[in-house]
């Protein structure tokens, strides 16, 4: 501050994410004492790589994030830097702070899912990933799938075996039967003139 020098943005580094976490809580309070709003760059440093690289960089960077502390944020895998961008992409996606693709809900396998639901939601994440802005949710079943799913764009839920209905927001839309579900979403998304080709 006695230099009259403002133009900076801090970082500070810790590659285990309590530290990281304490660090930057003590530093947003001690600038807070001090009147100061440099904005702050957020990272788990040397978070290694794969998943467990890729769970500790979202757990430090997202914890943050959604206390509203941080400014920008890089994952610091032990990888290709352009590896790093798409996890950048998703934590901010999950915390619903920028909209890069399409958010998928999936209910988890139980006794009344009416369908491969791994399979399908494989099936409908190739056919859709490459739009964005939108919602999605695949449902095994009717009994709780409508509610769990009542914030997306679109729907795909286990009606009756050997069937689904699609929905457009909670409206149920028809019921297909289950080969034709894929394509049929395709076509309403295209139908309400949200589909782009890939």
């Amino acid at each position: 501050l006695s230099l009259d020098y403002y133009n900076l943005i801090i970082s500070l580094k810790a590659s285990r994410v309590p530290v990281m976490l304490a660090a930057y809580r003590l530093m947003v309070k001690r600038m807070d004492e001090l009147g100061m709003t440099y904005p702050l760059h957020l990272g788990v440093t040397e978070a290694g790589d794969g998943e467990y690289g890729r769970i500790k960089s979202t757990a430090g960077i997202g914890t943050l994030l959604a206390d509203g502390i941080g400014d920008t944020i890089r994952v610091s895998l032990t990888e290709a830097p352009e590896k790093e961008i798409p996890v950048c992409y998703s934590i901010l996606q999950a915390l619903g702070l920028r909209k890069t693709m399409v958010e998928y809900v999936a209910c988890p396998s139980c006794g009344r899912t009416l369908f491969n639901l791994e399979n399908v939601l494989h099936q409908v994440r190739e056919a859709t990933k490459h739009l964005t802005g939108l919602d999605i949710a695949v449902m095994g079943c009717i009994v709780n799938g409508p509610g769990e799913m009542a914030d997306a764009d679109y729907g795909y839920v286990g009606k009756q075996p050997g069937y689904i209905s699609l929905y457009r927001g909670r409206e149920e839309i028809k019921k297909v039967p289950e080969y034709q579900g894929v394509e049929e979403l395709i076509n309403l998304i295209k139908t309400d003139g949200r589909w782009v080709e890939p």
